[in-house]
């Protein structure tokens, strides 16, 4: 009776010791905090930022997603709903489309709530992105290098302010994720429009 009983309470302790260990590292976490504390938090631990924004691959892949969208500019799609709609405001609705799952991922696997420093970076990220996709749905050639540095340039404003390797490890996710799922996008609704 006394072995278990022994048994039972170290049990109980490393269940506690886990459960606090948790707590505790929840408690450090920056991004899950409120959007000022969590910068205050940052700013006191300022280490050295790594996490190039927008990094190589991000440069890469907006540069593979400006020339996908100019090779087939003309094509033009139907959706299920008989809509016809032009290879452009496909990439963008695809292209917005994978960049939220992504962000919704980090926000949910973090439990983030509404006030959570990492999720209303994220958020705002993504809303710029939104604005600038949807007033860009065709790229005119003689633009596209205008449009690549536009892209990148909301990225880089963003990421100024962000001194957390982590979350800016986040950020270029989101847009690499975005970028390369909306061109292997295959949603088999959607066909290329023949004309009637």
């Amino acid at each position: 009776m006394k072995t278990q009983s022994k048994r039972w309470m170290l049990g109980a302790v490393m269940v506690g010791v886990i459960a606090f260990g948790q707590t505790a590292y929840a408690a450090q976490d920056p991004l899950m905090l409120p959007e000022q504390e969590g910068l205050q938090v940052i700013s006191e631990i300022q280490a050295k930022i790594t996490v190039e924004s927008p990094n190589w691959e991000v440069k890469q892949v907006v540069d593979t997603f400006a020339n996908y969208g100019q090779d087939h500019s003309k094509q033009l799609f139907e959706l299920q709903t008989h809509q016809v709609i032009s290879a452009g405001q496909l990439d963008v609705i695809n292209a917005l489309y994978y960049m939220n799952v992504r962000k919704n991922f980090y926000i949910e696997s973090h439990r983030w709530k509404k006030d959570s420093y990492g999720r209303k970076v994220l958020n705002n990220l993504y809303a710029d992105y939104q604005n600038y996709l949807n007033s860009h749905r065709y790229v005119p050639a003689n633009e596209v290098d205008t449009y690549k540095e536009e892209f990148l340039g909301i990225l880089a404003r963003h990421a100024e302010k962000v001194q957390n390797d982590e979350l800016r490890t986040y950020m270029n996710e989101m847009v690499i994720f975005g970028l390369e799922q909306a061109m292997k996008d295959h949603n088999p609704s959607v066909k290329e429009y023949k004309g009637k």
